[in-house]
């Protein structure tokens, strides 16, 4: 009769479970800065809702930890130009997402990937979804296209434009640095506190409008907080290349189960 019971009992979990709708756990770092965090928080969320079958009563939420840093520190390491700096307190918060046990991390942020080599060093077991990797399968290989974005990330990112020539992405940025300042202080004074000025989206179409000019066939919108802003819309003449929005369809696509991070790597090594 026990021996019956029992295994009536594992007949009904094998039903119930083949029910379920299992995803991967979602790890992202944000705070660089917060806004950023909000947009992908409910973008992920939103897109999981619609890739996956509806759960019991309501659509599935993503299962994810975050991890918020603060982006005073993190801009003043970045402005202090300490690379190695920003990088190790980048890395403190993914240790708190490797302890949890997240499956794969999402970085919310362009310039915040100049942690990415380090992340992989110091956590081989973390997968690491590149939001460069996410821009360059929707750019196409062979294309050269602008960047527009922080000024560490225009100056130097390295940890973006490597990325991208991995995969015959090549980018162009604005020449002039007095340009390239006040992108920066329309992203840090503005757009990281949801301040949103018509005088700035200007500023940032007649960026576009000038790197295409220079011969780029598109524009990566390189700071996840600068698609808040400027649509395409505003320019209709340029392609922009939302890197926000590029990365959080792939991580819902990845979480979900449809896609794989190898599908996006690079080809090269």
């Amino acid at each position: 009769m026990r021996r019956s019971y029992s295994l009536w009992a594992a007949v009904l979990a094998q039903a119930w479970l083949a029910g379920q709708t299992f995803m991967k756990t979602l790890g992202m770092l944000t705070g660089v800065s917060y806004v950023s965090g909000i947009d992908y928080y409910r973008g992920i969320n939103e897109r999981i809702a619609k890739l996956l079958p509806k759960g019991n009563i309501m659509a599935k939420n993503s299962e994810m930890v975050i991890v918020s840093v603060d982006c005073d520190e993190y801009v003043r390491l970045l402005t202090e130009n300490d690379t190695p700096g920003v990088q190790e307190y980048l890395a403190s918060g993914v240790a708190k997402l490797d302890r949890a046990g997240v499956d794969f991390l999402v970085i919310a942020s362009n310039t915040a990937h100049i942690c990415y080599s380090l992340v992989r060093e110091r956590f081989p077991r973390l997968p690491v979804l590149h939001i460069a990797d996410c821009l360059a399968a929707a750019i196409g290989r062979g294309a050269t296209v602008g960047l527009l974005g922080t000024e560490p990330t225009m100056r130097d990112g390295s940890w973006l434009k490597e990325r991208l020539a991995q995969h015959g992405v090549q980018v162009i940025v604005p020449q002039e640095e007095e340009q390239r300042q006040r992108c920066y202080k329309i992203i840090c004074d503005e757009l990281s506190f949801e301040i949103f000025k018509e005088e700035s989206r200007s500023f940032l179409g007649s960026l576009s409008r000038q790197l295409k000019a220079q011969g780029a066939s598109g524009v990566i919108l390189g700071c996840t907080e600068l698609e808040l802003l400027l649509r395409q819309e505003d320019v209709p003449e340029v392609l922009l290349f939302r890197s926000a929005e590029l990365h959080m369809d792939a991580a819902a696509k990845v979480q979900a189960g449809e896609k794989s991070i190898e599908e996006f790597l690079p080809s090269e090594p």
